[in-house]
């Protein structure tokens, strides 16, 4: 019996030991959340859903800014504006920061809920993801989030994916065939989805508080500004019908920030994977892109 008890006791140690190295091994390739809550605090951000995530490239604008910059979008159903993506917000950022540079990116959806309730925080869909109940977002390994709110099986850890892969510095970089076949496949169904959304979603003033209690709280530690990017012809067809008056909502608060910027003017200027999210290609234009407009701002401000 002594003998049965150690072997089992032994086992029992070597599984968890096992256990413990696989997910301290845990990487870009395993989550496309996972490492935002393993990194150090940062002194600036890029902040909105999964069009910044993939969009938006910390490495490209740091080269015309000389700035740092640290992706901490994450998607629809995760970091719409509201208390809790804000309340991440605090703890990533670090205390210490002065002249930070800070890219609020600004959508209908970002703004809007599918609650019956639009204003009811209680029940924001956020609340139950990993950005409302992380409240270590600095810690590596981060055991809590691998056992609370990792994406997938844990083998995903080991069977690194060719598909996507979240960047140290917060960017996920996504790798599809950008053959027209396939983008007109995927773009038809990512627009059936966001069609569907049109009966679920609806403007929300109390996310809008948030967007504007974000700004100001950033503003604490540098400059703010707001961007709108780019998305295909047929998605802005369906943006404008969930809500018309978005531009005039944003510009209403813009003197609180350092500047906007609406890139939507220039929607067929770029390539998308889905209808929705910029391709590789089109996110190194893109950043450059508003990297320099952030960079005229500054000039323009110091004249």
């Amino acid at each position: 019996m002594k003998y049965f008890l150690k072997n089992i006791t032994l086992l029992g140690l070597l599984m968890i030991t096992t256990m413990v190295i696989v997910l301290s091994s845990a990487d870009g390739h395993a989550d496309p959340y996972y490492l935002r809550f393993t990194s150090p605090e940062q002194s600036g951000f890029i902040l909105g859903t999964s069009k910044a995530a993939q969009g938006l490239r910390p490495d490209v604008m740091h080269e015309i800014l000389k700035s740092d910059l640290y992706n901490y979008s994450f998607d629809i159903s995760k970091s719409p504006y509201g208390p809790k993506y804000l309340k991440s917000i605090q703890r990533k950022l670090s205390a210490q920061t002065q002249n930070g540079i800070f890219i609020l990116t600004v959508d209908c959806w970002s703004v809007s809920t599918r609650e019956s309730l639009p204003d009811d925080a209680k029940n924001f869909i956020e609340s139950n993801t990993c950005v409302g109940q992380m409240n270590l977002v600095n810690q590596t390994p981060n055991f809590k989030y691998l056992w609370n709110h990792f994406s997938g099986h844990y083998y995903k850890i080991l069977a690194h994916s060719s598909e996507s892969f979240l960047h140290d510095d917060g960017w996920l970089e996504v790798s599809l065939d950008m053959d027209a076949s396939s983008v007109n496949r995927r773009t038809k169904s990512t627009l059936l989805e966001y069609e569907h959304y049109l009966s679920k979603y609806q403007f929300s003033n109390l996310r809008f508080q948030y967007l504007v209690k974000t700004i100001d709280f950033l503003k604490q530690y540098g400059e703010v500004y707001l961007v709108r990017l780019p998305i295909s012809e047929k998605l802005m067809k369906i943006e404008q019908r969930l809500m018309p008056d978005f531009n005039l909502k944003i510009e209403s608060i813009e003197n609180k920030t350092n500047g906007y910027l609406d890139l939507t003017h220039q929607n067929i200027d770029f390539a998308y994977t889905d209808g929705v999210h910029l391709s590789k290609s089109s996110s190194k234009i893109v950043s450059a892109q508003i990297a320099h407009w952030i960079k005229k701002q500054q000039l323009f401000k110091d004249e």
